[in-house]
């Protein structure tokens, strides 16, 4: 009986182990997965962030890649330089991944797109000012706007916080 107890406390004692080693591997995996993890790939649903020069900007999440997130709002849309982000505040679930061509997307695409379209944006910069008109010319990294008074202001995509425009 005496070597039937000290081999069920050795067994006990062993599961025990076995356990905090299994704890321990799983804390270890979860912080990997953590470490390999994104912000982005937190955006999807209806989110809430805070911008850099702009502000708290609110919708759903569209599209997100490493250069832009798109928020479709209820009256406006607002397309999101990720390096303006500075805190996400709510979040409903993971983003989707996205398409080879929606990875790709940047700023001359979003606002080739909004020149044609042919109506008038708001851009919102790094350092809190705005510009407004319609989008005239895209160059490899500005924006040429023509107010409504009909003079040119040429932004660079580097001061871009968001690019707003009726949905």
């Amino acid at each position: 009986m005496r070597w039937e107890r000290l081999f069920e406390e050795l067994e006990a004692r062993g599961e025990d182990l076995e356990l905090e080693e299994r704890d321990v591997l799983v804390g270890e995996l979860r912080d990997g997965d953590w470490a390999q993890t994104s912000w982005r790939d937190l955006l999807g649903g209806r989110v809430s962030l805070d911008v850099q020069g702009a502000g708290r900007v609110e919708g759903i999440v569209a599209l997100i890649n490493e250069r832009l997130v798109h928020l479709r709002g209820d009256a406006v849309d607002h397309v999101v330089a990720v390096r303006a982000v500075t805190t996400v505040h709510a979040t409903e679930r993971r983003a989707d991944e996205p398409t080879a061509v929606g990875a790709a997307l940047g700023w001359g695409h979003v606002l080739r797109a909004l020149r044609d379209a042919g109506d008038e944006v708001r851009v919102r910069l790094v350092d809190g000012g705005s510009r407004e008109g319609t989008v005239d010319v895209v160059g490899r990294d500005f924006v040429r706007l023509r107010s409504v008074s009909g003079r040119d202001q040429v932004v660079p995509f580097g001061r871009v916080a968001v690019v707003s425009g009726r949905t």
